[in-house]
């Protein structure tokens, strides 16, 4: 997977580095346990949505560097909200996500849908913040300063993780 550099997307005003901004659209948030586990380490802005108007909703209101998309939203499919999104988009980067082994005829598929839709790649979960690295395009050095950790407390999580994480709570106890 060959992606361009998106690193000025990634600057500030000022020039500084700053957390990448990733949504997730996908009504199984417990696949993406390893990015909460990122997000709460502040590396990553995790963004956690299940249906495609409540993301596009979000694309208003933040800057995203990166869009995580399942194939089967709980309002419309994948590739009808990947639709949706070009307009939107800018410079952030898109894959979508399938539920299909690596290697697999089934991948091969959804990897053709999805270029043929305008995605830039197809992951399959566990998704982790390396392959967001991949995603986004950054050089190794960029890479590792800007996925350290930052300093920032695990009480800085964003709202939407920490209402994503109690509703994995409530999903496991029910």
């Amino acid at each position: 997977m060959v992606v361009a550099s998106n690193t000025s997307a990634l600057l500030d005003e000022t020039g500084t580095a700053r957390v990448p901004s990733i949504v997730v659209v996908d009504p199984r948030f417990d696949a993406y346990a390893p990015l909460a586990a990122s997000a709460r380490m502040g590396r990553i802005d995790l963004h956690l949505r299940s249906a495609g108007a409540a993301a596009l909703k979000l694309a208003d209101r933040i800057d995203v560097d990166a869009w995580l998309i399942s194939s089967e939203l709980d309002d419309m499919s994948g590739e009808d909200f990947v639709g949706l999104l070009q307009a939107r988009r800018g410079d952030a980067k898109v894959a979508l996500v399938s539920e299909w082994p690596v290697g697999s005829r089934q991948q091969a598929l959804a990897e053709q849908a999805a270029r043929e839709a305008g995605v830039d790649v197809v992951l399959s979960t566990p998704i982790t913040v390396s392959d967001l690295e991949q995603l986004l395009g950054l050089p190794v050095e960029e890479r590792r300063r800007r996925f350290a950790s930052n300093g920032r407390s695990w009480a800085a999580v964003p709202v939407s993780v920490g209402a994503a994480m109690v509703a994995i709570a409530v999903l496991m106890i029910g």
